[in-house]
């Protein structure tokens, strides 16, 4: 027997909290102005139930606001003297069609380290490529988060809020000029899916952990061809500035080759003319110390063995882990596999298992030709030669 509380107003709207025994829980705050209270139980034993009472109350923090190019500042409230019970503090920050988000958190302080119920979490509304999550005591440096979509959510979350619990941030429109410190994610040309816009001139700085070297997966690109790439274009540099080594330069229709680089840093550079745009690029990037493989994580994507379309080195391992949002299963298909070996898949292989490690259930190993395509729900890959 058991009460559920959902922030619900469709069938998919988040699960706040599950109650049953004889304990009374703390006072509960929703995170918006509907609440759907659903009561279960089964045809063993019965008791008493439960009995509550319910109010309107100020929301201590959250609520929706609009992006503008100006950066604006919000806060969960100060409390000094006072303990509050808090259950969640959503807010929902929108920019104007085909823009995005820029979230830059300033202040974080979380009441304790139970990650289940202290946190904050900031991500695309409704759930797409992009998702941080932040728990613990020590906190510092949190990097900036950009949208993939016109929404962001922030969501903080606090079993109580006081001095030693709160949250501050800034909000504003984005530009295409982004700096990204970690080890995955994804890139989208300005308001992809849509068309790019005119005399677009941006820089991204793809910044990984130190001793990590970066991949790019080129899955969607469509930039203005022209001779020289001399019109619109997209610059990948093996280092953190204009000045660093070239990798390549793109334009046209034709999907690039994916880019292992031997470095953590990468700068690229988006150039458009006022003449014809085009889709974009949509692009997946990794890291890794051992040079290839990774954590791929987004609706959907693209990835290879190293140096493809041209043979992989010796002594190749490449681990890649698979994640979509929301828990949704992950669909692997191979159109192609050439890995050559001497006996029965020992040495050189392909492996998929079905979880987050080696010990989850496994699918193959493959080796030799194989040009049949094959599809897999299995979210970690190891290619190992």
């Amino acid at each position: 027997n058991k009460i559920h509380f959902d922030y619900k107003k469709h069938e998919n709207d988040h699960l706040a909290a599950t109650f049953c025994g004889s304990t009374i829980p703390a006072p509960f705050i929703s995170s918006g102005n509907f609440l759907t209270v659903q009561f279960v139980s089964d045809l063993t034993l019965e008791r008493e139930g439960f009995n509550a009472t319910y109010t309107f109350v100020d929301m201590p923090c959250g609520g929706t606001y609009n992006a503008t190019w100006t950066p604006q500042n919000t806060s969960s409230p100060y409390v000094s003297n006072q303990s509050v019970p808090l259950s969640t503090c959503t807010w929902v920050i929108e920019a104007p069609p085909h823009q995005q988000v820029k979230i830059t958190v300033w202040a974080l302080q979380l009441h304790a380290q139970d990650c289940a119920q202290n946190y904050l979490e900031v991500q695309d509304l409704p759930e797409g490529d992009e998702r941080v999550h932040f728990c613990g005591r020590n906190l510092t440096a949190l990097p900036e988060f950009y949208s993939s979509t016109s929404t962001a959510m922030v969501v903080f979350k606090s079993e109580v809020l006081n001095s030693n619990s709160r949250v501050s941030f800034t909000y504003q429109i984005a530009d295409c000029n982004r700096q990204y410190n970690r080890a995955f994610g994804n890139l989208k040309s300005p308001g992809w899916p849509d068309n790019y816009n005119d005399n677009l001139d941006c820089t991204i700085i793809l910044t990984a952990p130190q001793n990590h070297a970066i991949t790019l997966f080129f899955h969607s690109f469509d930039i203005e061809d022209s001779s020289n790439c001399a019109h619109d274009f997209l610059e990948v540099r093996n280092g953190s500035s204009r000045n660093s080594p070239l990798l390549g330069k793109y334009c046209g229709t034709l999907q690039p080759n994916p880019i292992f680089s031997q470095n953590n840093e990468l700068y690229l550079q988006f150039k458009s003319n006022n003449i014809i745009s085009s889709h974009g690029y949509e692009i997946i990037w990794a890291s890794s110390p051992s040079g290839c493989g990774g954590t791929l994580y987004g609706d959907s994507g693209s990835f290879t063995s190293p140096g493809y379309p041209s043979t992989y080195p010796n002594n190749t391992h490449c681990e890649w882990t698979l994640i979509t949002p929301a828990g949704r299963p992950v669909t692997v298909s191979f159109y192609f596999i050439s890995i050559d070996d001497p006996g029965d898949c020992v040495q050189n292989y392909l492996i998929l298992y079905n979880g987050p490690n080696a010990t989850s259930p496994s699918s193959g190993p493959y080796c030799g030709a194989v040009s049949t395509a094959n599809t897999f729900r299995f979210p970690l890959v190891i290619l190992k030669s």
